[in-house]
C-alpha cells in the first residue's frame, strides 16, 4: 500500500515547483496516443515538454518526442504513439533544459490484447475479381503495413506477393489486385516490422463457364421502336455475332433479319432497328459459326398511337394540355399546335414542344386567343396524328381591387421602409384618386415593401392589370405578385433596373440579368415596358400582363393556380386590377 501511494505522487504531481505535469493514463498501449495535461506553466514563449525514456538525463539527444506548450498555463498536449517501454514525460521553461516537473509511464507491448484482425470479404475468389482486406485494431502507427503472402509461407520479404502500409489508422480496408489461381493469406504488421499480428487465408480459383443469355429489353414492340438486347457471358471472340431471326425459322443465314457482331465483348448490348409486325427470335452464335448459343423470343404489334386533347372547347388564354401515349420514347418526338391546315413543319407552328423522350406523358401549350386550332404529333418528320380543337370568345371577368376612389383600401399592409401608404387627388383617366408607395435610398437600395393580398381568386384570373407612374419614387424599384403554382409558390417581380443598363445597380451584374430565378422561388423579369422613362414626367401608364406566360418563360412546364397579392417597392397606382383574360 505504502508503494502504491509513493507511485501516485510520483506520476502526478510535480515536487519541484507550482507547475504540475501528469499523464491520461498510467499504461498505454502501443496503439494509443500519449495525452500529457499541464497546469501552471509560465506562459512563456519557449517552454516545452519532451518525451524520454526513463533514468535517461535531459541532453537533447535523448529527447524522443517533444512539443512546445504554445504559451499556455493550462492545457494538454497528445504525442505519437511509443513502442513498449517505461518513459518519462517532462517540463521545461524558456526553451531551457531544466527541469520543472515529470510524469513516468509505461507502454506494455502486450498485442494480445488489441484483438488485431484482417478478414476478406470472400473467402473463394475467381480470376479477375480484386480483394478486399478489412483490418481492425491495428497500432496506428505511420508504419503499420498490410501484405499479401502465399499461404503457409514465412513472413520474409522475399516470399511478399502485393503490399500497403496502412498509416495512422486503426481500422479500415484496403483493396489488392487480382490474383492468379493460388491460396493465400492477408497478413498485417505494425510499425514496419516483419512480427505477424493477425492473417487471413483465402483462394482464387479459375471461374466456371457459365452459358450465354440474351433478352430484349421488352417483351413486345410497336412498329416504330428499336430493339434492345443484352447479352452476357460471349466468348469474347472477334467474331462473335448476335441476330434478329423470324420465330421458329432454322439458323441458316438466309432467315437471318439483322445482324451483328458483339465487338468482341462478354457482356454488353446491341440496338436493332424497328420490324414488321410478327414474332421473332434474338439469337447468340460464337465465333462466327451457326450453333446456337442462346436465344430469346419477342413480338412486334402495330399499337395504336394516341392523341388527346383534354378539352375540345377551351376558354381565351387557358392552358392547353396534350395526352399521348405509345410515342416512340425518341428524342425527336413532338407535339405542336398549328393553325386549321398549316403546312406541316416547325416553322409553321404557332407553338411546339418535344415529347421529353417520354412513350406516354402529356405537355401543356400557353392560351390562344379565340379561334380553331389543330393539334398535332409528329415521329421526327413522320406525321402521325390531329386533333381540332376551339377557343371561344368569351367577356372577360374583372375583378377591381383597389381604384383609390372611396379612400386607401384597408387591405393593404406596408411592412417595410419608412413611408406609409399616401392618398393622391387625381389619378389615371381623369379618376379622382390615386394611391402613393413612397420608395427611399438606404445603403444604396431601396428596401421599400408594400403588399395587398387578393384572398381566395379563381384560377381563371389569369391576368394583373393596372395604371401606374413612378410617382417620387426611386427608379430602382419594382412591383408584382405572389403567386400558387402547380409546382409551389412563386413571386414574380418586374423590375425597374433591368431596363437601365446605366444605373446604380451596374455592380450587381445578377440582378441585372434580364430574366432568372432568384433562390428557386422569385422569378425575375423586365419591366413590361421601360416604364420608368415612359412614366417618370407623372403620366400614369396602363399595363395588362398574363401571369401564366410570364411564368412560363422560366418554368416552361409550370401551371398557374391563382394569383394571391401584388407587391410593390414605390410607385403610384391606380385601378388595381385581376382579369380573366
Amino acid at each position: 500500500m505504502l508503494k502504491r501511494i509513493i507511485l501516485l505522487t510520483f506520476l502526478f504531481a510535480n515536487i519541484l515547483s507550482a507547475m504540475t505535469i501528469s499523464s491520461q493514463k498510467d499504461l498505454y498501449n502501443s496503439n494509443e496516443k500519449i495525452n500529457i495535461i499541464f497546469t501552471q506553466m509560465e506562459e512563456q514563449n519557449q517552454d516545452w515538454i519532451g518525451i524520454y525514456h526513463k533514468n535517461s538525463n535531459n541532453e537533447w539527444k535523448n529527447v524522443i518526442n517533444w512539443a512546445w506548450t504554445d504559451d499556455v498555463a493550462d492545457g494538454n498536449i497528445e504525442f505519437n504513439r511509443l513502442p513498449a517501454g517505461e518513459y518519462e514525460a517532462r517540463a521545461f521553461y524558456n526553451n531551457s533544459f531544466t527541469l520543472e516537473g515529470k510524469v513516468a509511464f509505461e507502454v506494455s507491448n502486450n498485442n494480445e490484447a488489441l484483438n488485431t484482425t484482417v478478414t476478406t470479404n470472400k473467402d473463394i475468389y475467381t480470376i479477375g475479381e480484386t480483394i478486399v482486406a478489412s483490418y481492425d485494431k491495428m497500432s496506428g502507427d505511420n508504419q503499420d503495413w498490410i501484405a499479401i503472402y502465399p499461404k503457409d509461407s514465412s513472413t520474409s520479404w522475399g516470399n511478399m506477393i502485393q503490399w500497403a502500409w496502412v498509416p495512422g489508422t486503426i481500422k479500415g480496408t484496403h483493396t489488392f489486385k487480382k490474383l492468379p489461381v493460388g491460396e493465400y493469406e492477408v497478413r498485417v504488421f505494425f510499425n514496419n516490422s516483419g512480427t505477424l499480428e493477425a492473417s487471413h487465408a483465402f483462394q482464387v480459383v479459375k471461374a466456371e463457364a457459365k452459358p450465354a443469355t440474351v433478352t430484349t429489353d421488352k417483351e413486345s414492340y410497336t412498329t416504330e421502336e428499336n430493339i434492345l438486347s443484352t447479352f452476357t457471358n460471349m466468348s469474347g471472340d472477334d467474331e462473335d455475332w448476335i441476330a434478329i431471326y423470324p420465330a421458329g425459322s432454322s439458323n441458316a443465314w438466309a432467315n437471318c433479319i439483322q445482324a451483328k457482331w458483339t465487338n468482341a465483348q462478354e457482356n454488353g448490348t446491341q440496338t436493332f432497328n424497328p420490324l414488321p409486325v410478327g414474332e421473332y427470335e434474338v439469337r447468340l452464335f460464337f465465333n462466327n459459326s451457326y450453333d446456337l448459343e442462346a436465344s430469346h423470343k419477342f413480338s412486334v404489334k402495330e399499337t395504336a398511337f394516341l392523341l388527346k386533347s383534354r378539352k375540345d372547347t377551351y376558354n381565351p388564354i387557358e392552358l392547353i394540355h396534350a395526352d399521348f401515349d405509345n410515342m416512340r420514347g425518341t428524342a425527336s418526338d413532338w407535339i405542336g399546335i398549328f393553325h386549321l391546315n398549316a403546312p406541316h413543319s416547325k416553322e409553321n407552328a404557332i407553338d411546339w414542344k418535344y415529347a421529353k423522350s417520354q412513350v406516354k406523358g402529356e405537355l401543356s401549350f400557353n392560351g390562344l386567343p379565340a379561334g380553331t386550332y389543330e393539334m398535332r404529333a409528329y415521329f421526327a418528320t413522320k406525321h402521325k396524328k390531329t386533333l381540332t380543337f376551339t377557343v371561344r370568345n368569351t367577356a372577360p371577368v374583372v375583378i377591381m381591387y383597389e381604384d383609390a376612389e372611396d379612400g386607401i383600401d384597408p387591405r393593404w399592409v406596408h411592412y417595410a421602409g419608412r413611408y406609409p401608404i399616401q392618398l393622391l387627388n387625381g389619378g389615371a383617366k381623369g379618376s379622382a384618386h390615386s394611391i402613393r408607395h413612397r420608395g427611399y435610398w438606404e445603403n444604396g437600395s431601396n428596401p421599400s415593401g408594400y403588399y395587398f393580398p387578393f384572398g381566395n381568386v379563381e384560377k381563371k384570373m389569369k391576368f394583373l392589370e393596372l395604371d401606374m407612374r413612378i410617382g417620387i419614387s426611386s427608379h430602382l424599384f419594382n412591383f408584382g405578385v405572389t403567386i400558387d403554382t402547380k409546382d409551389g409558390s412563386r413571386r414574380i417581380i418586374f423590375a425597374s433596373w433591368m431596363n437601365h443598363p446605366g444605373n446604380n445597380m451596374s455592380g450587381h451584374a445578377v440582378w441585372r440579368k434580364p430574366f432568372h430565378t432568384s433562390n428557386g422561388y422569385i422569378l425575375m423579369n423586365p419591366g413590361p415596358t421601360d416604364y420608368y422613362l415612359a412614366t417618370r414626367n407623372g403620366h400614369f401608364t396602363h399595363y395588362k400582363i398574363n401571369i401564366e406566360k410570364t411564368l412560363r418563360i422560366l418554368e416552361p412546364d409550370n401551371e398557374l393556380l391563382k394569383i394571391t397579392g401584388f407587391t410593390t417597392s414605390g410607385g403610384d397606382y391606380d385601378n388595381l386590377s385581376l382579369v380573366s383574360h
